[in-house]
């Protein structure tokens, strides 16, 4: 049983579920018990196979509510919709005594509390299913009515006729992509071929880090130069793909070089299934996991000198990929995304880019022939 963190005499803890082995988390109260009704909801998020990442955030999530809750001398099965309002300036405050006005004062970002909501509606959702006549009762008055949520924090938030409860305005940030110059010198200054590799293939498929350390040797086809993403729970790394069937992804043959040249002369006659493990530190040919990739990104950035993450890797591949002509649909299925939406996000389209793509199809011309 590991421990993630303490806010307030509530812990969150690693916990492994007797028989199976597999990993959840719990929250724990003062009193050295567990939380019944959390570790009851965070064990059905594990059932239903929720990436242990997902847990343990629900977790943080639900003990910074019963924080709130012990503050505030609330129990959980008497909330109302008011208090959930409470919960939410509450996170909001970086004192006690501090009302924020403006967001740069706030303690958390409003998407962060909105995060936060979700996790708590989802919990009440829960307990509504399995007979608790209050939390059914609470979910149904946050209801508006076009199926999605009332806003209960009056003043905060907006009323918006779809949503979650209480979710606050949020100032919508597109994340960063890196040059072609930034993605080469990241690859670049890598000094063995196992990180090499893992940057490469991230830079030329937009896989995500999960993916990537999911991946085992037989999804590596490369007599066919392309890649099997094959949805995986994984125990060692913790990374599990998000796309419920399996995707099939092009490769460049540099990768593939580059991949036998990794296997030949660093992983060597290693008997392991996975294809990033460890090879100098920890325990050698376990799968390498999502601290030792942060440790890696860390290292890099010193050596680059400008900040990037692995996902940034991600949105850089589609915005490239946009930008050259690739049609939408194409960028969706080789980022295993389930929805065009997700997709057009990814590629962070500028007002240039958008007047090429109606150039093209002479969509401005027709229009200016409107006007003329």
């Amino acid at each position: 049983m590991g421990v993630s963190g303490v806010v307030g005499g509530f812990v969150t803890r690693r916990v492994f579920l007797p028989g199976s082995g597999v990993e959840s988390w719990t929250v724990v109260a003062p009193d050295l018990r567990p939380v019944a009704e959390v570790d009851e909801y965070l064990g059905w998020l594990t059932s239903i196979e929720r990436s242990p990442n997902t847990v343990e955030a629900y977790a943080r999530d639900l003990r910074l509510f019963w924080t709130f809750l012990a503050e505030v001398g609330v129990e959980w099965d008497a909330v109302d919709v008011a208090t959930l309002g409470e919960f939410a300036a509450w996170a909001r405050r970086p004192a006690a005594n501090v009302v924020v006005v403006h967001e740069q004062a706030a303690r958390r970002s409003a998407r962060t509390v909105n995060r936060m909501l979700t996790s708590v509606v989802g919990f009440y959702e829960f307990h509504g299913r399995t007979g608790n006549n209050l939390a059914a009762d609470l979910v149904v008055k946050t209801r508006g009515g076009y199926g999605g949520y009332k806003p209960f924090l009056a003043g905060i938030a907006p009323s918006r006729p779809r949503g979650r409860a209480g979710r606050l305005p949020e100032v919508r940030r597109l994340p960063r992509t890196l040059s072609l110059e930034q993605v080469a010198v990241v690859i670049d200054c890598q000094q063995r071929l196992r990180d090499r590799l893992l940057f490469a293939l991230l830079a030329s498929t937009g896989m995500r880090i999960g993916q990537a350390l999911g991946l085992r040797h037989e999804d590596v086809v490369s007599w066919e130069r392309r890649v099997v993403i094959e949805p995986r729970d994984d125990a060692g790394s913790r990374a599990r793909s998000k796309n419920r069937g399996q995707a099939s992804v092009p490769v460049p043959g540099e990768l593939i070089r580059l991949w036998s040249d990794y296997m030949h002369e660093e992983y060597g006659a290693l008997d392991a299934d996975h294809v990033f493990v460890n090879l100098w530190e920890g325990r050698i040919g376990r799968p390498l996991s999502y601290a030792s990739v942060d440790k890696l990104v860390a290292r890099t950035r010193r050596r680059v000198g400008f900040h990037f993450t692995p996902h940034m890797l991600r949105h850089t591949y589609a915005t490239l990929a946009y930008r050259d002509g690739v049609q939408l649909e194409v960028i969706g299925a080789v980022l295993t995304h389930r929805s065009p939406t997700s997709t057009f996000v990814y590629t962070h389209p500028t007002a240039e880019d958008l007047r090429r793509a109606l150039d093209q199809r002479g969509v401005l011309d027709r229009v200016r022939d409107l006007i003329a």
